[in-house]
């Protein structure tokens, strides 16, 4: 399940020319690979991070991802691999989406 997330958000960002090399290294290398990515400050870190600032230019777009991000997130905790933030930003993601503010 968290390759196919992966896998949506990678064509998502790329529609909008904004992949990640750390992403499409995650989804086209090794087990190894993926799980540093899933624990990665470049995936769920502050500034420059997917989370915080991928697709904000494009706002119906944003909140597809965001939707992704929640659910892989989600996914992270049902595994245990986890970066200190996932479930902030899954929390905040979930927020935004139920009280309708994105």
């Amino acid at each position: 399940m968290v390759r196919e997330i992966l896998s949506e958000m990678s064509d998502l960002l790329e529609r909008h020319n904004a992949s990640s090399n750390a992403l499409f290294a995650a989804l086209h290398g090794d087990e190894e690979k993926l799980r540093a990515y899933l624990v990665s400050n470049d995936l769920w870190g502050s500034a420059g991070s997917v989370a915080d600032q991928a697709l904000l230019e494009v706002p119906e777009e944003r909140k597809k991802l965001e939707v992704l991000m929640a659910r892989l997130g989600r996914e992270q905790m049902k595994i245990g691999r986890v970066n200190v933030r996932t479930e902030m930003w899954v929390s905040t993601f979930e927020k935004w989406h139920a009280e309708n503010l994105r």
